[in-house]
């Protein structure tokens, strides 16, 4: 607003410096007169080039009305310009301005036209670019997928028998014999070893999906019911932001709630000594698809910057007894919805993961 009327200030104030000295300049220096008609163009210009065609009209207009008065009356006799002169002078503002204002108008327009050309180019380069990403990373979890459902039948049928084995053996000692012991724990181990295989097995192979309609609120308390007494013992706060009323999602109920309850006990285990999660949802639209996007922040220990591109790989985790598999078959399941899900956060403030569930039917 400032800048707008700085430029007025200076068309305007142009015009009447040079009227100031054409009246006040004696009509005996005609030569000083001649320049005094054309240096009125320059303003005229230059608010076609700030305001098109009507504000170099409007400025015009304001030459024509202040210069006619000097030009047929109060120095007529004394200017050696003809009368005819002078009208053509006035007659060439209007017909500058109207002539200025269009072609600026037209450069304008060609200016937004190559920016938005520009901007359209940008947007699709960043698209690419994101395609990119999500065809590297889909063929990153095929290929590790194929290898974990190879490895984990390899090491199913021989673990069956180790368990067999174990269960044979514990028959001979008694409970509280040290080698039952023993044999018990190996036995818990295997136990773990299968439920581990099992996981490989189910992002290796995931099941098809079952989508139907439903309200995603709805999936959340469930979610949260079953991890309220964990964030009370490690003295973590669920914060809701979202209505309950929000509109129906086709989703497969079951595996959407694999995703929430993967996030939110992430999000109690980022913060040992207590804090706040947040979550919040909302309707968004994304790339032109109107859908919801969910927000589930928290105040724990952060994400090193390093490890950001990484969080979505299989295999990768930052704690001690992890599978790296929890945020990846997240990111597959979020896939298979057609949605999208990325995180962001910095050490020591706190990790926030974006999901964006599309509404319309697959």
């Amino acid at each position: 607003m400032q800048r707008k009327w700085l430029s007025l200030l200076l068309i305007y104030g142009s015009v009447v410096i040079i009227s100031v000295f054409h009246y006040y300049t004696s009509t005996g220096y005609h030569y000083f007169h001649d320049i005094y008609r054309r240096l009125y163009y320059i303003p005229i210009i230059f608010a076609a080039f700030l305001y098109g065609t009507r504000g170099a009209l409007l400025c015009s207009v304001c030459v024509s009305l202040i210069y006619a008065p000097h030009a047929f009356w109060y120095a007529s006799q004394l200017d050696p310009a003809g009368m005819l002169e002078k009208g053509l002078e006035i007659l060439l503002y209007n017909v500058i301005a109207v002539v200025t204002g269009v072609l600026a108008a037209r450069e304008r327009q060609e200016k937004e036209k190559h920016w938005h050309t520009a901007q359209h180019l940008q947007k699709s380069l960043t698209d690419l670019k994101q395609m990119e990403r999500e065809l590297l990373q889909a063929e990153k979890l095929s290929a590790i997928g194929q290898l974990s459902a190879g490895l984990a039948h390899e090491i199913r049928n021989p673990l069956s028998s180790i368990k067999a084995a174990v269960e044979i053996l514990a028959v001979d000692y008694p409970p509280q014999d040290n080698k039952h012991r023993i044999l018990h724990l190996l036995d818990r181990e295997a136990d773990r070893l299968n439920e581990v295989l099992t996981t490989f097995l189910s992002f290796a192979k995931p099941q098809p999906m079952q989508f139907k309609p439903a309200n995603v609120a709805n999936r959340l308390e469930e979610m949260i019911s079953l991890i309220k007494s964990q964030a009370k013992g490690s003295l973590v706060k669920i914060v809701r932001h979202y209505p309950t009323n929000l509109p129906l999602a086709y989703m497969d109920e079951e595996r959407i709630g694999q995703v929430f309850l993967n996030l939110m006990l992430n999000a109690v285990q980022a913060m040992p000594e207590g804090g706040e999660l947040d979550i919040r949802i909302r309707e968004a639209a994304n790339n032109g698809k109107f859908g919801l996007q969910l927000e589930f922040s928290d105040t724990g220990i952060g994400i090193k910057p390093g490890d950001l591109p990484n969080l979505f790989n299989p295999f990768f985790t930052t704690k001690h007894d992890g599978t790296g598999l929890g945020l990846a078959v997240c990111y597959r399941i979020i896939e298979q919805h057609g949605g999208r899900i990325d995180v962001t956060g910095q050490p020591g403030r706190g990790a926030t993961f974006n999901l964006w569930l599309p509404l319309e039917e697959r």
